[in-house]
């Protein structure tokens, strides 16, 4: 009986196929086409991440119209880096009690700039030098909004922690899927998102959804309640992200706060294949344990271990379309499954003792 549960287990393997089987990417975009792009940038206590981001967004191959950050009562030189490298710097006026802390500054930004094109960016993103040139093609879409889910580039071993949580929020933008149905709900990445000023502007901007956590998945709602179609692409090669810098405690923090509000805006049918996958990858690690354990035949060994490198090697492709996650991460993808469980877990444990989550000083949950 032991056997069938390595069977199972790579029957399961095609579950990923349906949640990102056709990756799309900015790559061979053509001939730029100047456009007013304008970069809002809100941030909050960023003064090392946003010296790297604006000065990729100086380092462009077309420049951008502006670039404006919202200075959002940060208590570090955040301000004061910005103006040295170049940007139109505002400071956030006090936020409202019905609005969240980003889509307030996302908000103020809007209202500052004079471009067509709005690019959100979250402060932790980097550009390579051709972005910019790379979404000005996509402007000649006027009916769509668009969002890049960003590289990850990982520099620090506990990093590699990171890894599911990142192919989870890319299999939640529901734009990589073959199945068109999906496709057609795709939802919009908060850490770079396109839009024009005339829909932005049609959909009320952020005030449509200022008091959502991850309102990016709540824009895309709105978005496509007025007909206005969704756009997301894989960022390497274009556009990255360095998320956690500071330390372990960071990380925890920073995925344990939203991870929970995203998992209850996924799809049943996203869950499902979602669910699939993991218990594949759950049944090989069991299958490759107990044969070992209980010195199975060969035969067993053989499928248990088949089954488990399999689950391996699906891990280092999806692995490699979202990050600089290494070889050994998916050789050994148990350690990073087992981190995701337990936060996702304690994660569940707080919001069901109605703990706060905070964030930057700010409530959060």
């Amino acid at each position: 009986m032991l056997i069938l549960i390595p069977i199972l287990s790579i029957l399961c393997v095609p579950a990923l196929w349906f949640l990102i089987g056709r990756p799309r990417f900015l790559l061979g975009m053509g001939k730029a086409v100047p456009k007013k792009i304008s970069i809002i940038i809100p941030a909050r206590d960023e003064e090392h991440n946003i010296k790297n981001l604006l000065e990729s967004i100086n380092l462009q191959t077309l420049p951008a119209h502006e670039t404006v950050v919202v200075n959002d009562d940060s208590s570090d030189q955040t301000a004061h880096v910005a103006q040295e490298l170049g940007a139109k710097v505002i400071d956030s006026k006090p936020l409202p009690a019905d609005w969240k802390g980003k889509p307030w500054a996302c908000q103020q930004g809007a209202e500052a700039t004079t471009g067509d094109w709005l690019l959100f960016l979250d402060a932790d993103t980097r550009l390579m030098p051709h972005a910019i040139a790379q979404l000005s093609n996509l402007t000649e879409k006027k009916d769509h909004a668009f969002s890049i889910c960003p590289w990850h580039t990982v520099e620090r071993p506990y990093e590699q922690l990171s890894v599911f949580f990142n192919i989870l929020m890319v299999i939640g933008m529901k734009a990589f899927a073959p199945n068109k149905d999906i496709q057609d709900d795709t939802r919009l990445v908060g850490q770079c998102m396109l839009i024009s000023r005339a829909n932005y502007a049609q959909c009320s901007g952020h005030a449509a959804v200022k008091s959502e956590i991850l309102e990016n998945y709540h824009l895309s709602e709105v978005l496509k309640s007025m007909g206005i179609k969704r756009s997301c692409y894989l960022g390497k090669h274009s556009i990255t992200m360095r998320m956690f810098p500071e330390g372990f405690t960071e990380l925890w923090r920073s995925w344990k706060k939203g991870f929970i509000s995203g998992a209850a805006e996924v799809p049943r049918a996203i869950m499902i294949w979602t669910s699939i996958w993991i218990n594949g990858m759950i049944m090989a690690i069991i299958a490759l344990i107990v044969s070992l354990g209980a010195g199975e035949p060969p035969f067993v060994m053989a499928i248990s271990i088949s089954a488990y490198l399999i689950h391996a090697l699906l891990c280092l492709w999806v692995f490699k379309l979202v990050g600089r996650f290494s070889v050994i991460n998916a050789l050994l993808f148990p350690i990073a499954l087992i981190f995701y469980h337990v936060l996702f877990f304690a994660a569940v444990i707080n919001a069901k003792r109605g703990r706060a989550t905070q964030w930057k000083g700010r409530d959060v949950s």
